[in-house]
């Protein structure tokens, strides 16, 4: 089972890496990659300052704060054409926790939101924001772009709120993002109806807490996607943008944990819940403690998984069944993460979750197996103790039947009983010796009336395990019996499993 584990991971896992994401084309968008100018914004304001003033500085666009002030902001993009590749107007991108006004090459062109210098003024914007200027606005060679922003209705403070200026062709985001949005549409779902399976199977099976954590791995992953694409399928104001990234940090965690809970528990005899706490401790803890969303996912995501395959390795050491399976994956799982940090959250991430997912479910598919096999195995070894029992309570006190024929009644041990066949509402009793006798009886009321130790392996046939000799199955699927007289007895395809199952 481990190996058909190993290769169903492996091969995902490969077709992961050899896949590469979907991202923007670079030569058909240009970005402010220079240093920008900022300054602070005053109430008398009413068009752009003057930039070369002291109270202005130079700063990378990664440095620039908006959040609970207003400020200008100076940017230049290069063009080398005045159209997109086949012939598209340009637009200009504005992506960030802000308010803005935008001007290019001195002429206002739009806003998105209104920025102002306090909260009661300023209407918040889109997080991310298309305009479309005038095309004649437009310059090959050095194009000015000049922001007003502001952010006064944020609650938590982003390291990095201003995340891009760039101009490209009109609606190239969703085109460009399109493939790579039906991809995690498609995901979603697969990890969606995982949830609703797991969940199902949850309330049905006696194994409740497998398939409950295995449905919580499947929500958790499908919330994580969720918001994570959110930003793509839904334009909304940036107030949101600080809600979504605690969504995704907090689902991040909470698969991190699952998974934990769900390998550890497999393993694992005791110690499981102070264990399972004080990695839900740490986890709150890096979601704290730790600057920057990205990485408060990541840390709290990875540190019960690592915990996990730590212990995978200690049980795969100990060669404990299916341990070696989980540390692969484990580890194979932090290793892709570590190599494509920078596309955390991304296309390859979640392709890693989904194929994660999968493991998971071969891994119970085995495991169902394995617990029906065993069950099948416990309810032999049942039908064998009972029968032994029976056949036991036979020998140390004999039972009777009172036999109506022709007029006459005659009492006969049912231990001296071979076989009982159906006739017309009537039944044909075989006896030691060979001896037969017809009773007024039908077959299902001798079932009634006869010990455990007689087994209805036909519609038309009973017989006394205690004579049986052998059981043969036919290829129709059918099987018979040999009894010690040296008689066979057919035993029916629907019956035959337990039949098996009770002759041990």
């Amino acid at each position: 089972m481990q190996k058909s584990l190993l290769h169903t991971f492996l091969f995902l896992f490969l077709t992961t890496l050899f896949s590469s994401p979907v991202t923007w084309a670079q030569d058909s968008i240009s970005f402010s990659k220079a240093d920008v100018i900022v300054c602070s914004a005053t109430p008398q304001d009413t068009a752009p300052p003057d930039f070369s003033l002291n109270a202005c500085a130079q700063q990378d666009i990664a440095d620039i704060d908006p959040q609970n002030t207003m400020v200008w902001i100076k940017a230049k993009v290069l063009l080398d054409e005045l159209t997109g590749p086949e012939g598209e107007p340009l637009s200009l991108f504005i992506s960030g926790k802000m308010s803005s006004k935008a001007y290019l090459n001195g002429a206002l062109i739009g806003q998105n939101g209104v920025p102002a210098l306090d909260a009661s003024q300023e209407v918040p914007g889109k997080m991310d924001a298309e305009l479309f200027p005038p095309q004649e606005l437009f310059r090959l060679g050095e194009n000015e772009i000049i922001l007003q922003a502001s952010a006064h209705h944020g609650k938590i403070h982003l390291a990095r709120p201003l995340h891009m200026i760039a101009i490209a062709p009109a609606s190239f985001s969703a085109k460009a993002g399109r493939a790579q949005l039906i991809l995690s549409l498609v995901t979603l779902g697969v990890f969606g109806l995982s949830a609703l399976y797991f969940g199902i199977m949850a309330i049905l099976s006696e194994t409740r807490i497998r398939f409950a954590t295995l449905s919580a791995i499947s929500f958790f992953a499908s919330g994580q996607l969720l918001f994570e694409t959110l930003r793509g399928l839904v334009q909304y104001d940036y107030p949101f943008h600080e809600v979504r990234l605690v969504a995704i940090a907090l689902f991040s965690a909470a698969f991190g944990l699952s998974v934990a809970f769900h390998v550890l528990r497999t393993f694992m005899t005791s110690y499981l819940k102070p264990v399972i706490a004080g990695l839900a401790v740490l986890c709150a803890l890096a979601l704290v403690l730790i600057p920057g969303f990205d990485y408060k996912a990541l840390i709290a995501m990875s540190m019960p998984l690592l915990a996990s395959l730590i212990g995978a390795g200690v049980w795969t050491f100990q060669k404990r069944s299916r341990a070696f399976a989980y540390f692969l994956a484990l580890l194979v799982f932090l290793i892709a993460i570590a190599i494509f940090r920078a596309l955390f959250l991304d296309t390859v991430f979640f392709l890693l979750v989904a194929f994660f997912l999968l493991l998971l479910f071969v891994e119970q598919a085995f495991t169902l197996v394995e617990e029906a096999r065993e069950r099948r195995a416990e309810e032999a070894r049942a039908n064998r103790l009972a029968q032994a029992l029976a056949e036991a309570e036979e020998r140390s006190k004999t039972s009777h039947i009172d036999i109506k024929s022709a007029g006459k009644l005659e009492r006969i041990a049912t231990s001296q009983i071979i076989h009982c066949k159906g006739a017309n509402g009537y039944s044909e009793i075989i006896l030691v010796g060979g001896r037969t006798v017809l009773h007024s009886a039908s077959l299902n009321e001798m079932e009634k009336t006869l010990p455990a130790t007689f087994l209805r392996v036909h519609r038309s046939h009973l017989i006394n395990v205690m004579f049986v000799q052998s059981l043969s199955r036919d290829p129709s699927g059918t099987g018979t019996l040999v009894l010690t007289e040296g008689e066979g007895v057919p035993v029916s395809r629907r019956v035959m499993p337990s039949v098996r199952r009770a002759l041990g």
